[in-house]
């Protein structure tokens, strides 16, 4: 195998994304989206949502939760997390 085999190998197809939100009542959460799925990592859980379409926003959604993004606003809804006034911090900026 020569290098540029091994390049193409390890890198990846879509490009992911990694953010963080803080919502109207300080919670927090990572976000890591690429074209097919997002991953949602709060101190205590992490959802894996597919994403799906949406005429509205940019939605990932599974059985469990539900996560709508549009520019800098993002809205998580989970039965054990309604989230819906959740913005980017920008880099510097703390919760």
């Amino acid at each position: 195998m020569n290098f540029w085999s091994i390049m193409l190998a390890v890198v990846p197809i879509n490009p992911v994304n990694f953010s963080t939100y803080i919502c109207l009542d300080n919670t927090t959460f990572t976000l890591s989206t690429s074209n097919e799925v997002a991953i949602v990592r709060f101190h205590d859980g992490l959802y894996r949502l597919p994403r799906r379409s949406s005429a509205i926003a940019i939605k990932y959604a599974s059985e469990d939760a539900t996560l709508y993004l549009d520019g800098e606003f993002a809205a998580f809804v989970a039965d054990d997390r309604p989230l819906p006034g959740c913005h980017k911090l920008e880099a510097g900026e703390r919760g």
